[in-house]
Order: structure tokens, then C-alpha cells, then sequence
């Protein structure tokens, strides 16, 4: 902390109307507060509230500027109060432990008000009263907002999560997490599920031809490919490596049949190009086909699909099998 002979002292009533829960305050309260209050000086890095401490001050940022931050992992600072703003009032009003950490973020003077002339003032003053009432609602109200741009980007994040990040489509962690569910779900009601397994012929050979940029573009091509020629209930994954999967609510085997030969036609026939707008050659895609069985459940419908996508390749690749 400053010492007091090194801040200046000199806090007069006109400088007290520039703070927010003082504005339009009458001349004899803000002498009664002068008197009554205690003005400090403080090095920037200095805390002044901790979750872990009690609080019985409000501190009015005079000159200076303090900072709110919710840690001290080194994340950036939840909000920055400078001059005319004030710390602690909401830990006095809810007589808890702030929730909140405050530190100053430079050199500053602050007038230091305890908890028992916060009350006093209050039922001294119908303006104070009701400009600490609207600094607590926007404080509130900025909290709100703080909360709910944190889940959205916590819902974001989580969303991402499952979301391949080559391709655009579903990854295995989402697959894991729903297929289950869709099985179950199937099952209970006694609807058809059926569930396509895909793998690109001769992939490894593509990779080394033309190089694993130019695979990955073939990667997006494909899955392109999937999303635009499926229903809007149906849904696509990569698997892993150039393994994708389909499924295929409330769809029968003849159905599921339509789709797959019709995924594979529009792949084959799909042009690709590199970066610099080669063309590259043309892949085919190799399909085990399963419709669910009443006794089976997530990882055998996978299993048996797998079973059937090694069917098609031993039938010579660009097919579709069951």
C-alpha cells in the first residue's frame, strides 16, 4: 500500500459527484461521507477482495483502475473499474465472501467506506439508495450476460467436440455417445434401423500417388458427398481414416439398398481436384449395409455392418453388400 504522504489527499465533494452511487448527492451527505471514510493509496497488483476473505468496505475508485477476474490461472480479467466505479458493495448487501476477485491494475486512490456508514448512508439517502440499486442491477445483468455467452461457448465447444474437424461430419466420439441411444430407441418402438458402413477403395494407394493434401481433399469431397445425399434425419460420420457411417432411422433394408447404391453412384462419379485445380482421379467407395436386429445392440450392429463392408470388398470393391 502507498504510504499517505505519498497520494494526494485532496478529495473535495465535487470530485465525490463524479462517482456513480453518489450522483445528484446532496452537499451535507457527501461532507457527512468525507468525514466518515477513509482515503488510501495503493500499488497496482494489490488485492483488495478474495472469495476467501470477508468484506466490510466499499472501495470507490477515485483515480486508477482495478480489475475483476474470476481467477488467477492467467485468464484475461472479467471486467476493468476504473474512476467512478466502485468494489464491494455487493458482498455488503449479500453479507457474503465476494465471489469474485478484485485487484488494482494500476496505482490508484480509493476511498475506503465501511459496511456500517454503507447502511448508515443508505438510510440517509433515497439517492444513494436507488443509485447503488441500479449499479447492482447492472451488475447483475452484465453477470447474466457473462453466464450466458460462457454456456454458449461451453455449448460450442462441446458441440465441436463431436464434430470431425476435416470433414464437417459427426466423429466416432458422437457416434459412441448415440448410436446406443438410436439403437435403443429403435428397438423400444419396433422401427427399422439400418446402418451403412463405407470405405474408399484403394485409398492408401491414392495417398501415396498424389499425396496426403490431396487425400484429405478427397476425404472432404466424399463426405460432401454423403451429407448432401442423405435425409435430413439421416446422419454421417467418419468413422476413422476413410471409414464413414451412415444411419438410417425408420428405413428398412430395401430402403437402405435405394440410398447406398445411390451414395455410391454419385461418389464414383464425383470429380475431384487438387489446390492448384488438377484434376485427380476418381474414387469408388466399397458398402456393408445392416439393418438392426432385435437382439442386437450398438456394438454388434457395428460389428455385423463391419462384417458386411469386408463382403463387399471381397467382391471386388465399388459395391454394395449385406
Amino acid at each position: 500500500m502507498i504510504q499517505a504522504n505519498n497520494i494526494d489527499n485532496r478529495l473535495t465533494t465535487d470530485m465525490l459527484k463524479n462517482q456513480h452511487i453518489l450522483r445528484g448527492e446532496s452537499g451535507q451527505n457527501l461532507n457527512w461521507l468525507l468525514k466518515n471514510s477513509e482515503l488510501r493509496g495503493y500499488n497496482a497488483g494489490e488485492v483488495l477482495l478474495t472469495p476467501e476473505k470477508n468484506n466490510n468496505t466499499l472501495y470507490l475508485v477515485i483515480s486508477g483502475r482495478v480489475q475483476v477476474r474470476l481467477d488467477w490461472q492467467g485468464h484475461e480479467a472479467l471486467a476493468y473499474l476504473d474512476a467512478g466505479h466502485c468494489v464491494g458493495e455487493m458482498s455488503i448487501i449479500e453479507r457474503k465472501r465476494p465471489s469474485a476477485i478484485v485487484v488494482t491494475d494500476q496505482n490508484c486512490r480509493l476511498l475506503l467506506i465501511d459496511k456500517h456508514i454503507v447502511w448508515a448512508l443508505i438510510e440517509r439517502s433515497n439517492t444513494v439508495a436507488r443509485n447503488l440499486l441500479y449499479v447492482l442491477s447492472s451488475r447483475v445483468r452484465k453477470d447474466n450476460l457473462v453466464i450466458f455467452e460462457s454456456r454458449q461457448q461451453q455449448a460450442i465447444s462441446e458441440q465441436n467436440s463431436k464434430i470431425d474437424a476435416l470433414t464437417k461430419l459427426y466423429n466416432r466420439r458422437w457416434l459412441d455417445e448415440h448410436l446406443p441411444r438410436i439403437v435403443q430407441r429403435a428397438q423400444k418402438n419396433r422401427h427399422a434401423l439400418c446402418i451403412l458402413m463405407l470405405d474408399i477403395d484403394h485409398f492408401k494407394l491414392f495417398n501415396d500417388n498424389h499425396g496426403h493434401q490431396a487425400g484429405d481433399t478427397a476425404l472432404q469431397v466424399v463426405a460432401e458427398c454423403l451429407a448432401d445425399n442423405i435425409r435430413p434425419y439421416d446422419a454421417a460420420a467418419r468413422y476413422g481414416g476413410e471409414e464413414f457411417i451412415i444411419l438410417l432411422p425408420d428405413t428398412d433394408a430395401t430402403g437402405a439398398r435405394v440410398i447406398a447404391e445411390r451414395l455410391r453412384e454419385r461418389i464414383r462419379n464425383q470429380p475431384i481436384e487438387n489446390v492448384k485445380g488438377k484434376r485427380l482421379p476418381m474414387l469408388t467407395v466399397s458398402i456393408g449395409m445392416m439393418e438392426l436386429d432385435a437382439k442386437q445392440d450398438a456394438t454388434q450392429l457395428i460389428s455385423a455392418a463391419d462384417a458386411a463392408l469386408y463382403r463387399a470388398k471381397n467382391n471386388g470393391r465399388n459395391c454394395v453388400a449385406i
